[in-house]
């Protein structure tokens, strides 16, 4: 960026960084609470950003240039009382060599928040604003409870252990079944999905007082993960993929297994008092526009319920409806073909021929499991041509600067890695996509070789582009990458043609013998669903969940859908972490009176595409 390159000397020893974030907030207050818009303007620099995280228009919204920030600050200063803006003490201000970095507070008539701002120095040696984030953190009116030692000095017919009367008092496994089965009143939010996305919702919604009922089809809390392929480990290191609330102990291993983190959410679910109604399947839901709430139909354990939330959430993950191709011949296969959904791996594959059609994160795991278990012989299918990269040079520089172990907690790291709009950070990202394939450079030589294409993604834009508009899958290497170098893995080109009795014949006409055959082949968008559920008008009515909008936001997911209270929450578990603060915080917005329930519905336009 220009005003980047030929910046004055920035690293001028008599350069105050903390003096110089102080001044920019204080001019900013004075600005915004005059309501003048030219100095406002001369905050900005000449390329300015600006992210705000539901704080100022209960969205998220990425402005970019004066124009558009200016007229954003203004309206949200008429609508929202935006001002106060303070340094965070608690968060040095940091310099390195580009911008100045800082961590600051405000407030809203409603609500209080944080936000990250990154100043450059431009040519007339003023610094300004390159980017600025508002991220909603509570609301005014109904913080999250805090236990104090101070609740152990209430009076007597207040405090924790007051005696009750005679035969009243109830063990907590009591109160909870009671509580969970809504006999007699209904939960103001319906989870659809117990994975960690409804998890979190659900945990932020109880601190804030919301009463909300989880329901999955497993039998067991946890299952989506447990019941996956052999072999699954998380792609994201465990600093990234923390639960709110309640951390991992430090030995936590550095990627988890789907054991393990099945484990941890059924505890988890104990442990912060969640409701949850398991071997449950919701068969319809309508929306009465004039009462404002669901009437949800659902099969509970054989017993047909009736709930009438005001919220409905779907949390049932973007892999949710498998698409499995149709391959000519399948009838006639005397093996194995199964979705990567469905596959078990493990001892099952010992001593068979496994084809493994796709070459994504799930191929790659699926195919060392195989190759691990003994399996005859291993194929993997290529399709298209994957982003790889290593453990040991892609994570530290994607992930190192907030997640790890000497990275800030996890609030404020949550904070500093969503501060950049994504389509800022996507025009970004090649510089380090290439850095990393510099790095990884005789990694890709021997996937080449080995016949396995690899691609940077579209104008080298790698995870930040394939990650949030598709196009592409991603793998970070976890040892199949030496396998298929090493000629352990086979790597056949293009498709599956059809199936034979015994084998698999591909689109260059050659044949393979095979046992079993599986498919990688992705999944259905997550609005199709919701489809058999809410019916084809409201299905048809929303965005596809996923990808992103006109300002180059992720759309539907994480965010208001079109529809005043269907949700959407679908995304790994760093992200899902950070925004389920914030939809919890417009759920209860909303049931306050804060927010028209329209809102919802205006922003529809600007979703779909």
């Amino acid at each position: 960026m220009t005003q980047l390159d030929d910046a004055l000397d920035l690293s001028a020893p008599e350069t105050d960084h903390d003096a110089v974030v102080r001044d920019w907030l204080d001019r900013l207050n004075s600005a915004v609470a005059a309501g003048d818009l030219t100095a406002m303007r001369s905050l900005l620099s000449a390329d300015p950003w600006w992210r705000d995280i539901y704080a100022l228009t209960w969205d998220l919204v990425a402005m970019h240039g004066a124009d558009d920030i200016v007229e954003g600050i203004a309206t949200a200063r008429k609508l929202a009382g935006f001002g106060d803006l303070r340094l965070d003490e608690s968060w040095p201000v940091s310099f390195n060599g580009t911008y100045i970095e800082a961590i600051y507070h405000f407030g809203t008539e409603v609500s209080t928040g944080r936000g990250v701002v990154r100043l450059v120095q431009e040519d007339d040696g003023a610094w300004r604003s390159w980017i600025v984030s508002t991220s909603l953190e509570t609301l005014r009116d109904f913080p999250e409870p805090v236990v104090s030692i101070d609740d152990a000095a209430k009076d007597e017919h207040n405090a924790p252990t007051a005696p009750v009367e005679p035969g009243g008092r109830r063990s907590l496994t009591e109160v909870r079944a009671e509580r969970a089965e809504y006999r007699d009143d209904d939960p103001s939010v319906l989870i659809i999905g117990a994975g960690h996305s409804g998890i979190f919702l659900a945990a932020r919604l109880a601190q804030l007082g919301v009463s909300t009922l989880m329901v999955d089809r497993y039998a067991r809390a946890g299952d989506n993960w447990r019941l996956r392929y052999n072999g699954l480990l998380l792609h994201d290191t465990k600093w990234a993929t923390q639960f709110p609330y309640l951390p991992y102990p430090t030995t936590w291993p550095l990627f988890t297994p789907k054991e393990k983190l099945a484990d941890w959410m059924e505890s988890y679910i104990d442990l912060l008092d969640l409701d949850l109604w398991t071997s449950t399947n919701v068969t319809s839901a309508t929306y009465d526009e004039q009462a404002g709430r669901w009437t949800v139909q659902l099969d509970h354990a054989g017993e047909s319920r009736t709930l009438h939330p005001q919220h409905l959430v779907f949390a049932t993950g973007r892999e949710t409806m498998a698409r499995q191709p149709a391959v000519e011949g399948s009838e006639d296969f005397t093996g194995i073909v199964a979705h990567s959904s469905t596959h078990v791996g493990g001892e099952a594959v010992r001593g068979k021929r496994v084809v493994v059609v796709g070459a994504g994160a799930s191929a790659h795991d699926i195919t060392q499991d195989a190759y691990e278990h003994g399996a005859a012989s291993v194929t993997m299918v290529q399709r298209s041509p994957v982003l790889v990269f290593s453990q040991r040079h892609g994570l530290k520089m994607i992930f190192g600067n907030y997640y790890g172990e000497d990275g800030p907690e996890l609030a404020t790291a949550d904070l500093l890695s969503s501060a950049t709009p994504l389509a800022l950070g996507t025009s970004l990202a090649p510089t380090v996509t290439r850095r990393i394939a510099e790095l990884d450079a005789d990694l890709l030589a021997g996937l080449a070789t080995a016949g396995f294409r690899t691609t940077l993604g579209p104008g080298d834009a790698g995870q930040a582009y394939l990650t949030t508009r598709g196009g592409g899958a991603v793998y970070i290497d976890k040892g199949n990458c030496a396998l298929i170098i090493n000629g352990d893995v086979r790597v056949q080109p293009g498709e599956v043609a059809r199936l034979s009795a015994d084998g698999v014949v591909y689109t260059d006409g050659t044949e393979e013998q095979a046992d079993v055959v599986v498919f990688c082949t992705g999944f259905e968008n997550m609005r199709e669903a919701t489809r058999p559920i809410v019916g084809d008008e409201v299905a048809d009515s929303l965005a596809t969940v996923w990808n992103v909008d006109d300002r180059g936001e992720l759309r539907t997911t994480l965010r208001h859908s079109g529809h005043q209270r269907l949700w959407f929450m679908a995304t790994g578990l760093r992200l899902a972490r950070f925004y389920s603060q914030h939809v919890a915080l417009l759920i209860k917005a909303m049931d306050a009176g804060l927010i028209d329930p329209s809102i919802n519905v205006d922003r529809k336009q600007a979703l779909v595409g």
